[in-house]
């Protein structure tokens, strides 16, 4: 259920409309590409299912990486995750979650982008204050919300076919009639899409330590989870094109899953569709502001970042400071993310795609750094009892690096300003990283000097 709740979020109902409208124009190359982007996420797993039950210790990829490569590559796998990879994950998913309150108002009172970018903003501070509040009140929201989520999702899969409403006609075209470069550039942009429903396929291994029989528990839960996620995405966007024919799901600015119940159930049935995004939205935002800072938290403990955010709060008991400085950071992303997609479209839609390919480029880097890792680990420390080992290696672990490098180079390609602005950041982390190791040194108290 961690891993489930923790992938499914927001992707599978919106990134639809980027590989209709894209050059594909066709639902073979679709579905393959949903499919294909799972089995990679699928081989990245069964790597990290290794790493897992060998370090079933708090931290998740923060020690996987620390093992392999040493403590500068962890460092800037946290300072990733606070400057690009989770707070733009808290801005994308806050910006999904108003696309769908759009949906839900009557169209007198919908909300222009001056509005939007209030409500989001406003709905991403109110949920850090109940974070900040107690830990049990954020775990409380993120356990209602899969749940909503969950079924929602069924509802989707097996409606259309129930009520007779699924038209197998608007599959067609099934494959395109040539194979151009356009169609191939137009591959990769849908993979970079498709790669955001997939995120956070790591996110239960940071809790290993606090599991049962995690050398067993976890390479299951990592494996069946992905696995359940693949079928889910795969069987959902077959059911949005049953209903849709192609041109209206490239249409969809407010989310596939809101036009696929308006087109069985009318306005009323894109409302509750609307109001079912927004629980897995909010259920996700819920999810990355209750472990990201965690995170931060471990390393300032560790003296990699400010003292502050390592501090608990007197009355709340939770890290408070690292909650805030979280939010406040992804607050700036939405503004950015507004300001560089302003335009006479005012499509939210538009923000919300800049901030999630900000979110692949990080990851990609550092889930790619992890799985690269059974490698390392098998040369570097044989010696670690390995109860768990990859299935398939080293097929799987070098297929999924072979994708992620194919991901990486159609990012650089199509989306430069993500990927110039994600990379000054980690330099700017490891420029960080040498200033505080050497006041570090600075701090060490001197030896004293024996002569013979």
């Amino acid at each position: 259920m961690l891993i489930v709740g923790g992938i499914i979020g927001s992707g599978v109902f919106f990134k639809a409309k980027v590989l209709a409208e894209g050059g594909l124009h066709s639902f073979g190359p679709i579905i393959a590409a949903w499919i294909a982007v799972g089995v990679h996420t699928l081989c990245g797993t069964l790597a990290l299912a290794e790493l897992a039950a060998m370090l079933p210790h708090p931290g998740g990829p923060y020690i996987y990486l620390r093992e392999a490569y040493g403590r500068l590559v962890a460092f800037l796998w946290g300072w990733s995750e606070f400057w690009i990879i989770r707070t733009a994950s808290l801005g994308a998913l806050t910006c999904a979650t108003v696309i769908s309150l759009n949906e839900v108002l009557p169209a007198g009172v919908k909300l222009e982008r001056g509005g939007q970018q209030a409500i989001a903003i406003g709905l991403l501070l109110l949920l850090m204050l109940i974070n900040v509040v107690g830990t049990r009140w954020g775990a409380s929201f993120q356990d209602a919300t899969v749940i909503i989520k969950l079924i929602f999702l069924v509802a989707i899969i097996v409606l259309p076919v129930l009520l007779g409403r699924a038209d197998p006609a608007n599959l067609g075209p099934i494959w395109p009639e040539s194979l151009s470069g356009e169609f191939w550039r137009a591959l990769g942009v849908g993979m970079i899409a498709v790669l955001w429903p997939y995120n956070g396929w790591v996110n239960a291994t940071p809790v290993a330590g606090e599991i049962r029989e995690p050398q067993r528990n976890l390479p299951l839960a990592l494996v069946i989870g992905v696995s359940i996620v693949i079928a889910v995405y795969v069987l959902a966007n077959v059911s949005y094109h049953l209903v849709l024919p192609m041109e209206r799901i490239a249409a969809s600015a407010g989310g596939v899953a809101a036009e696929s119940f308006r087109a069985l159930f009318g306005e009323t049935g894109a409302r509750i569709a609307a109001l079912g995004v927004m629980s897995s939205t909010l259920g996700g935002t819920g999810s990355n502001l209750l472990t990201g800072p965690r995170i931060y938290f471990a390393m300032a403990r560790d003296g990699m970042l400010p003292a502050a955010l390592g501090q608990v709060h007197a009355t709340f008991r939770t890290p408070a400071i690292a909650i805030v400085v979280q939010t406040l950071w992804a607050v700036v992303l939405i503004v950015a993310a507004f300001a560089w997609k302003s335009g006479p479209n005012d499509r939210l839609i538009d923000a919300f795609d800049v901030l999630t390919d900000f979110v692949i480029f990080g990851a990609l880097l550092f889930y790619a750094l992890v799985v690269a890792a059974v490698f390392v680990l098998r040369r570097k420390r044989p010696d670690l009892p390995r109860p768990y080992r990859t299935w398939g290696y080293p097929a799987t672990p070098f297929l999924y690096l072979v994708g992620s490098s194919a991901v990486m180079i159609s990012m650089f390609r199509e989306k430069l300003v993500q990927t110039a602005a994600g990379t000054i950041l980690i330099a700017a982390g490891f420029g960080y990283y040498l200033w505080i190791e050497r006041r570090r040194r600075r701090a060490l108290p001197s030896l004293p000097i024996h002569h013979s």
